[in-house]
This record gives C-alpha cells, structure tokens and sequence, in this order.
C-alpha cells in the first residue's frame, strides 16, 4: 500500500503547484500472457489515476498510480512517473494521438519481493484523443516463475486545469 500512498501525496502536490494538461481515470483491464499455465489471470480489473504535466514540447511528464488485480488474483499497487513523445496523428479540433514512452514505478505485489516496494521501468504506447484512449503496456518476466505479458488500459480524461 505505500506506492499508493506515496503516490497520492505526489499527486496532490503537483496538481496544487504545477499547470498541468489533465487528469484521467486509468481503467485497468485486460493482460494477455505471452506463455505460461492457462489458469492465469488475464481479467486485471483495477483503477488508477494519471497526470499529464502542460508542455509545449512533444516530450509529457506524466505521473500515475493504480491498484489492480494481477494475473494470480491478488491485489497489485504502483505509482510511476515518466515521459511519452507524443505524435500528432490528425489535426484539431479533436486529435488523435500516439504516444510512446516509459514509466519508472515502484510497485506491490503479494508474492513478489515480500509483499515489499520494488521498482522498475516498463515502456507504452497509447492511442488517444482529447477525451481518452487506450493504453498499451509490455511487462517483461520479473523473475524465473513469471511470464511476460501485454497489459490493456482505458484512459478517461476526468479534468484539464
């Protein structure tokens, strides 16, 4: 749980200090296993928030954080801060966006690491428009008994300050 809490204070603190873009709602939902026993979880339901910083740069800071069900059913909690390139598909007034990037994170897990914080780094890619998108994530194999895996989730915009 402390990812989730440390993230929450990071949140408040730039949403009071900086201009920012927007705020979304980060669904979690769908892993598919590149390998593995089929009795994995690839239903990873889940919530979370995401803040995209204001810039004139096609490079966004973004910070996040979510709680979600992993692929063995137990409750899963990160925060993470990274960058995204954005490319501009089609013009306004409603573009349509492809951003890739990274994501440092510092996560929980039931049976990983004690139930401790570890952290990481994991690339995305999103394909997005002004009121939300889909991200796409790849989580490499953390360890000998886990298998790597293409994680889905649906972003809403919630607020643009």
């Amino acid at each position: 749980m402390y990812p989730i809490r440390l993230g929450l204070v990071l949140l408040a603190f730039t949403v009071g200090n900086a201009a920012a873009d927007d705020l979304q709602m980060i669904i979690s939902g769908k892993a598919i296993h590149l390998g593995g026993p089929s009795d994995l979880n690839e239903d990873n339901y889940g919530l979370g928030l995401q803040y995209d910083f204001e810039t004139r740069s096609r490079w966004i800071p973004v910070i996040n954080l979510a709680s979600l069900k992993d692929s063995n059913n137990n409750r899963s909690n990160y925060v993470g801060a990274g960058v995204k390139r954005r490319f501009r598909l089609s013009p306004a007034p409603n573009p349509l966006n492809f951003d890739a990037g990274v994501i440092g994170l510092a996560m929980t897990r039931k049976h990983y690491n004690d139930g401790d914080p570890f952290f990481g780094a994991i690339p995305f890619i999103s394909f997005a428009n002004d009121w939300g998108g889909i991200n796409l994530t790849y989580v490499p194999a953390v360890e000998e008994t886990a298998y790597p895996f293409w994680y889905f989730q649906f972003a809403l915009k919630l607020a643009e300050f």
